[in-house]
């Protein structure tokens, strides 16, 4: 017993260390500010009028949090200090090596998370008006995207590059490509693929790795 409160009082002084060295106090408005142990970086976590959280560095970077998107994905956390908290460690771990970076997180009038930079990404991800998940992503002008047809096949295209995954009227599985590549499964290796990727998109990024990307 007495090892394991030596053990516990250990590690309270290390946590207790860590919190003297790097300090995250809260200002009078209520935000988080962040100062490392040198006092040559500085991050604060700030609530703004739109309810929506920012992150801002010493090194020019700056992370937006729209309210729709904290709702979606982290509800609750504008009430919660010690959830603020993990974020701002996070955002920090995240962007500390960067500088000028500038990012927005938000949910569009349909529903969709849209998630944009200064440096050409963009990525949306979201389901269309049939039920179906879509995502589209862009780097430096150049799409690539992931939805399901009307028929429920899988469609994925980047740049010239296009592969899809559907039933045929037998009701068997046909992977195709751009390439040339196409395959259909028989109900044994439809199974076992299943088995061990769970479901069809996770197929469809399988096969796409294999025949397109390898």
């Amino acid at each position: 017993m007495k090892r394991l409160l030596l053990f516990f009082a250990s590690i309270f002084q290390v946590v207790m260390l860590c919190a003297q060295h790097n300090r995250i106090e809260t200002d009078i408005f209520g935000n988080l500010d962040y100062t490392s142990r040198d006092g040559k970086y500085t991050a604060t976590l700030e609530k703004n009028i739109f309810n929506d959280l920012v992150f801002s560095d010493s090194k020019q970077n700056k992370v937006t949090l729209e309210n729709k998107y904290l709702a979606k994905e982290y509800a609750g956390i504008l009430g919660d200090k010690v959830r603020q908290q993990r974020l701002l460690e996070e955002l920090i771990r995240e962007n500390r090596r960067d500088e000028g970076y500038q990012a927005r997180y938000a949910i569009d009038i349909f529903g969709s998370l849209i998630v944009e930079d200064n440096r050409g990404y963009k990525l949306e991800k979201g389901t269309d008006i049939f039920g179906h998940d879509h995502i589209e992503e862009q780097v430096d002008g150049r799409k690539t995207s992931v939805k399901r047809n009307l028929n429920g096949g899988l469609e994925f295209t980047d740049g010239e590059m296009s592969a899809s995954l559907k039933k045929d009227i037998f009701n068997k599985w046909i992977y195709e490509d751009s390439l040339g590549n196409r395959f259909q499964f028989g109900a044994n290796s439809w199974e076992k693929l299943m088995r061990r990727y769970h479901n069809d998109e996770e197929i469809l990024m399988y096969l796409i790795d294999q025949f397109i990307f390898y």
